[in-house]
Order: structure tokens, then sequence, then C-alpha cells
């Protein structure tokens, strides 16, 4: 094959995939490696490491409030997929999630209660109607959000008191003509 060739396979040329050899296969490799047979072998992150680096799963550091870049918010952003940044009522950018809830009062309750557990506060959070709630994080201090909002966005995904208030929309009846 050509270097031409290679470059016009969009990765240029050789990225080292193999074949695993009949002693990795033995060993048991694949229970800690991620990848299909012929690519190339990365190995898969421990539970435990997992476990530690999860957003749910670290503490709030006030002192610790700088404002994230652009990158940063993108790599947590990962761990909160309902939460969209967006722009705040501040005039800067937020993590701002949409609840419909059986209960709006109640939802804005429990997630007050989430707040004051680790103790950070939302920008924003209120009732938008009997059933709508609009829940904002980020800080006026830095214009911005920090890894603490992260953090706490991904805490009140985890609530199981907020969980249960959230009402999920019906799947959509599709109509075949």
């Amino acid at each position: 094959m050509s270097k031409r060739q290679e470059d016009l396979g969009g990765l240029g040329g050789d990225i080292g995939a193999r074949d695993a050899t009949v002693g990795e296969l033995e060993s048991g490799f694949c229970t800690t490696s991620l990848g299909h047979a012929d690519t190339d072998h990365i190995l898969a992150v421990p539970d435990a490491m997992a476990q530690m680096i999860m957003l749910k799963n670290q503490t709030i550091d006030a002192s610790d409030a700088d404002k994230l870049t652009f990158a940063q918010q993108e790599v947590l952003r990962k761990q909160v997929w309902d939460w969209k940044i967006r722009p705040g009522k501040g005039n800067y950018e937020v993590l701002r999630r949409e609840y419909t809830t059986s209960d709006a009062g109640a939802m804005v309750k429990a997630i007050e209660e989430v707040c004051a557990r680790v103790g950070w506060t939302p920008a924003s959070l209120e009732a938008t109607g009997a059933d709508k709630v609009v829940c904002e994080l980020g800080q006026d201090s830095i214009k911005g959000m920090c890894e603490n909002d992260f953090i706490l966005a991904s805490k009140i995904d985890d609530d199981a008191g907020v969980s249960a208030l959230i009402v999920k929309a019906a799947a959509k009846a599709r109509v075949w003509f």
C-alpha cells in the first residue's frame, strides 16, 4: 500500500491494531480491556477508579470555585447529560435543566434539600408552572460555572427524592400511512 493510500484511509496509515495473542486470550485480558478483537486494545478503567472519578461521588470544595473553560465544561458535561449549558438570567452561562413533575412545589423542595445537604446553592431554582421546574447552576461571583456546579448537578440527578418526582413523557404513537 502506498503512503497516499494510507493517508486517504483517514488515519494516516497503520495505527498499531492487531489480533490478540494466544497468551493474552488465555490470561483473560479481555475482562479488563475495551475494543474488538481486531482493534487496538485499550485498558478498561477499573471499577474502583470509575467510582472515584464520578462526579456524584465527589465532594464540593467551596474554596475551589474557578471558572471553567469551554473544554473543561465539555469533559464534565458528559456525566450530566440531561443538563444543558445555556445563557442564564445573569447574562452568563449556566447549567440548566427543566423538569416536568407531578408537583412543582415538592420538586423545588427536594432540590433545595440536596443543595443544603452538599452546601452549594443554585443560581436560580423556580417553579414556572404547576408541573414545571427550572434549575440553573452557576455563580455570580465568577460569571460562569465551576466544577462544584457540575458536582451538584450530578448529585441532584442521583437523588431518589428528585427522581421520584420526575414525570417522563409517554412514548409518542407513530402514524404510518
